[in-house]
């Protein structure tokens, strides 16, 4: 049975629309943000907080362990900045001002939460939408806050009332801007066994689940709910949206093994071509990387379980190849097929493409090509290496340390750079802390090595620290001459 953990009629709506049958609980989790986080993980991290509270809730009341629990929330995003709702009719005049004529994100994270063979087990994802706002009059927005509907909603507007004329343009899922991006939440719904009323006597057994941490929670109050009585819905060529659903063949595709198994409605592949890679979920695009699942468990379940073993795609691209192959279904063939994707689009997103010849005459320069190294969970050294024009002729890896710590030998460093015959280095490391300040030990390392460059003839131009969102240059702090 799916349990509902939220009191927005709005997700109710959707899971109505879709076919679903479930019950309503009213969670009163803690809504607070998670510091240092991205939206994409904060609006997750939300959702698994209350899907256990209200897990906890439903078997107070004496709901089987074994009951799916849905928790979702939403958060729209402007920059790097995670608009809440207003406190206030002034406060959404503000926020709905800044919207105006741009765009911005909305996230909505969901976790599903239940037990298996005495194990609690969690799937957490998250699915973003691009909304591109119209110019908005003065008059426009004190006439919209006056009605009210701005007060209760994230980012001061509700795509599903009245604030939808303000919006030009939506790219990727609608119902995600709504609050639960169905198509993708489908899938995971398969995956733990929770199907649409109407498709239930062509699902498979049970299929293999995604493993999880035990989730606490808080105590709150339970209020079942039936669904609102549907039409018939007749499945369509594409995943459907609201009103739709993706049709009895969602339920066939739970025990394939392949993409090439799977109807041609759901393949990724064909969603792709139809509605744009950007409409796909972080699952379906690693699942058209992997292209075939596992006995069991086919290639979409195999994907959901890559993401939460690896802590989504954050840390997904944060591994190296050894350490993606410790992951259940990622060999060495899938390992540097990930990594590889990963990189392009890193590099694309950068505009860096070594066969440029990258000219470096500002540290942000070198720190574009060395992004990358925020996601990295360990510290590792590496040395930018420059021709006599400031070109950089390769990037080499040094060292890979501990969590706060990397040991430098100056001999590598400088064996590096005279094997590609640099004139001169960047020095970089990274603080898997996310915090770029330099450290004693980080300055008296600087100096040491850049003593020892002289000696060769080679410069150290700089020493990069490489933080979460920014980075430190100790040329510009002062500490080289």
């Amino acid at each position: 049975m799916l349990v509902l953990a939220s009191a927005s009629p709005r997700r109710r709506n959707l899971l109505t629309a879709w076919g679903y049958s479930f019950a309503v609980v009213h969670p009163t989790a803690d809504e607070a943000w998670p510091a240092g986080v991205r939206p994409e993980t904060g609006a997750g991290m939300l959702a698994e907080r209350k899907a256990a509270a209200g897990r906890r809730l439903w078997l107070e009341g004496g709901g089987s362990p074994a009951d799916v629990v849905l928790g979702a929330d939403t958060v729209v995003v402007l920059g790097e900045r995670v608009l809440g709702k207003p406190t206030d009719g002034a406060d959404a005049e503000r926020m709905l001002a800044e919207l105006s004529g741009r765009m911005h994100k909305v996230v909505t994270g969901y976790a599903l939460i239940w037990a298996e063979g005495g194990e609690t087990r969690v799937i957490r994802d998250s699915v973003t939408s691009m909304v591109l706002f119209r110019r908005l009059t003065r008059a426009q927005i004190r006439a919209y806050v006056a009605g009210g509907e701005p007060l209760d909603k994230a980012g001061a507007y509700g795509y599903q009332g009245e604030g939808r004329r303000f919006v030009q343009r939506v790219d990727g899922s609608e119902d995600n801007v709504v609050g639960l991006p169905m198509e993708t939440l489908c899938f995971s719904l398969y995956a733990c066994g929770v199907i649409p009323a109407g498709e239930r006597e062509e699902a498979p057994a049970a299929a293999e689940l995604l493993t999880a941490e035990p989730v606490a929670a808080e105590p709150l109050t339970a209020e079942p709910m039936e669904p609102k009585p549907t039409k018939p819905r007749t499945p369509k060529p594409t995943v459907a949206r609201r009103g739709g659903g993706a049709g009895p063949s969602l339920a066939r595709a739970a025990g394939s093994r392949r993409i090439a198994d799977l109807p041609a409605e759901i393949k990724p592949r064909e969603r792709a071509v139809r509605s744009g890679v950007r409409a796909l979920s972080n699952a379906e695009l690693l699942a058209l990387l992997l292209r075939a699942g596992m006995p069991g468990e086919n290639v979409l379940q195999l994907a959901e379980h890559i993401l939460t073993e690896t802590d989504g795609l954050r840390g997904l691209a944060g591994r190296t190849l050894p350490e993606l192959t410790r992951v259940r279904g990622i060999g060495q063939a899938k390992g540097a097929l990930i990594l590889a994707a990963l990189e392009l689009g890193r590099r694309a997103a950068e505009g860096v493409d070594l066969r440029d010849r990258v000219v470096v005459k500002e540290p942000a320069d070198a720190a574009k090509l060395l992004s990358d190294m925020r996601l990295l969970d360990r510290e590792h050294f590496r040395v930018v290496l420059l021709n006599t024009k400031n070109m950089v002729v390769g990037i080499a890896p040094i060292s890979v340390g501990s969590l706060n710590a990397s040991i430098v030998h100056p001999r590598e460093c400088f064996k590096e750079a005279l094997r590609y015959g640099a004139n001169a280095v960047i020095l970089a490391h990274n603080h898997p802390s996310g915090d770029p300040e330099p450290s004693r030990q980080d300055i008296e390392l600087t100096q040491r090595l850049a003593e020892g460059g002289k000696i060769l003839g080679i410069e150290v131009v700089d020493h990069l620290i490489i933080g979460d969102k920014n980075f430190v240059s100790l040329k510009e702090r002062g500490y080289l001459a």
